[in-house]
């Protein structure tokens, strides 16, 4: 029996005819993608972290409309967004990180012109939740505010961001023992840390410090799992924990 429910959420902004939202949800992820799939596509998705969703939909709808759908609905319009990301052309263009000062969420842009193309690859952390989200406007309108304050990033550390991203909106199975590895790859990705003074960093610089973290973090499970006796349920998470860290060095290594 399929646990999840499906729904239609259409949003209502000042001057604007709204739009929908089409969402599959548990208790434990939410997941998202545009009813214009073809047109505006977009994926994301809410893992609970610690205690699940104490109910869904999650205030999803407020105010605005809110209708069951069917899973194949919902999934016909996901593999829809899934594909239009998938052939997205990501060069020639600015790029740029974006990273709130509490440090709780960050956001990778690219604008593209001929035809206008603002792709986004955001990443939130929170204390109950984590969310993860790509979308793409058929417009470049918030350019110059980001470009304003915001530092540019390499056209090669957008484009590798965003391919971390979809191969993880691949298996939404995998999404709950991933996400926390995923967050460190691109907060590495993105540079986290702001040095003291200028420096020249090659493109490799993001691909090996992402992967050095990785592994250094594997090493640290492999000693806990020989040194420590831990219940079954903590070291089944544990090794559940190394394969996603397997899996996220596998990905870099394909694409750097």
């Amino acid at each position: 029996m399929d646990e999840n429910k499906y729904y239609g959420v259409r949003r209502y902004f000042p001057g604007h005819l709204g739009n929908e939202e089409l969402w599959k949800m548990n208790h434990r992820i939410h997941m998202a993608t545009s009813a214009d799939s073809k047109l505006t596509p977009g994926l994301c998705v809410y893992i609970a972290i610690g205690e699940d969703f104490e109910d869904y939909p999650l205030d999803v709808a407020g105010k605005d409309e809110c209708r069951r759908i069917t899973r194949d609905t919902f999934q016909k319009h996901w593999n829809e967004s899934f594909d239009s990301f998938q052939k997205a052309r990501l060069h020639g263009g600015e790029y740029y990180i974006e990273r709130a000062e509490s440090g709780s969420h960050f956001t990778f842009h690219a604008f593209l012109r001929d035809p206008s193309r603002h792709y986004e690859v955001t990443c939130w952390q929170d204390v109950e939740y984590a969310q993860f989200q790509i979308e793409m406007e058929n417009c470049i309108t918030y350019r110059r505010g980001i470009a304003n304050h915001n530092p540019t990033i390499p056209e090669s550390v957008f484009c590798q961001a965003f391919r971390l991203a979809l191969e993880f909106f691949y298996d939404g199975s995998a999404m709950p023992v991933n996400q926390s590895k995923l967050w460190e790859v691109l907060d590495a990705l993105g540079g986290s840390r702001v040095p003291d003074e200028p420096v020249i960093i090659n493109e490799d610089y993001y691909y090996q410090r992402a992967r050095e973290l990785m592994l250094k973090r594997k090493e640290e499970i492999r000693f806990r799992l020989l040194e420590l006796d831990d219940a079954p349920s903590r070291r089944k998470e544990l090794r559940a924990e190394m394969r996603g860290i397997d899996y996220c060095v596998s990905i870099l290594d394909k694409n750097h």
